[in-house]
């Protein structure tokens, strides 16, 4: 069946390890999709202000999955926001009591991120530009304690910052241990995100594919967190990265070359440019 819509993630699998891209081999892609009538998706955890800066100047071109699937836009223009329940938060913070500030906890609001007061940040990023990163630090607001969260605004993500090495075990203790509608899933490079369970990459992608009368069976996927699965598990043509964790590779149909060697654009050009 012809392939209608690409979805790919962004840090691990569209970016390299400089958390950038081929901008003018982008450009001719993304102008052969069009050509063909293929609508590019970026599928990530990531915020709509750094997915901005990434792909300025071609915004309106892109429909976009962000937030994990919680916010939903096609060519730039919103269709769905879905915002975190106040109690599974506070849930959340009471199973990570005491651990907030080794943890490196973010709650994300639509007027900023907050972070605790004292949190060493050094090493807490990886893989990201440099004007990126003074993008993301400069949206932080660093508060005594979260009973200081504003008041009234809907919370739209959590994310935890850790050492790579103790993410996996991190996240399967909560998913077991914790008994609220919370998941927590890897995104790659020490991230873990804090989802509502069944607000995923999929169920956003799925919204776009509905208004489209696009079929699961017309889409190509890329990823390689544990974030991507359900979205991988969606798209007939799934693509794992090779620098993928064995858990997604195992979902995925195929095999794409490693992101700091522009796998995904080397599979766009060999599918749709050759």
């Amino acid at each position: 069946m012809t392939i209608k819509v690409v979805a790919c993630d962004l840090d691990g699998t569209f970016l390299n390890e400089q958390g950038s891209y081929d901008r003018t081999r982008f450009e001719r892609v993304l102008a052969c999709l069009e050509q063909k009538d293929i609508r590019f998706v970026v599928a990530s955890g990531n915020n709509m202000k750094r997915i901005k800066l990434i792909f300025d100047g071609l915004v309106d071109r892109l429909s976009y999955v962000a937030e994990n699937g919680a916010y939903v836009l096609e060519n730039n223009q919103p269709l769905i926001r879905q915002h975190m329940n106040q109690s599974d938060i506070q849930d959340f913070l009471a199973y990570f009591q005491g651990r907030h500030r080794d943890y490196r906890v973010m709650i994300s609001t639509g007027s900023g991120s907050y972070m605790l007061e004292g949190i060493n940040m050094a090493n807490a990023f990886h893989m990201i530009e440099e004007e990126q990163m003074k993008l993301f630090l400069s949206g932080i607001r660093f508060i005594e304690d979260f009973s200081q969260l504003p008041q009234g605004e809907e919370i739209l993500k959590v994310t935890m910052l850790l050492p790579v090495d103790q993410c996996n075990q991190i996240c399967q203790e909560f998913n077991q241990a914790f008994e609220g509608r919370l998941t927590a899933v890897t995104s790659g490079f020490g991230a873990i995100d804090i989802i509502t369970t069944g607000i995923h990459k999929a169920w956003g992608l799925q919204i776009l594919l509905e208004k489209w009368g696009v079929t699961s069976e017309q889409v190509m996927a890329f990823g390689d967190g544990e974030n991507d699965i359900e979205m991988l598990k969606l798209a007939k043509l799934s693509y794992a990265m090779d620098n993928a964790p064995q858990t997604v590779k195992s979902v995925a149909r195929y095999l794409a070359p490693h992101h700091r060697d522009e796998g995904v654009l080397r599979v766009l050009e060999d599918k749709f440019l050759s």
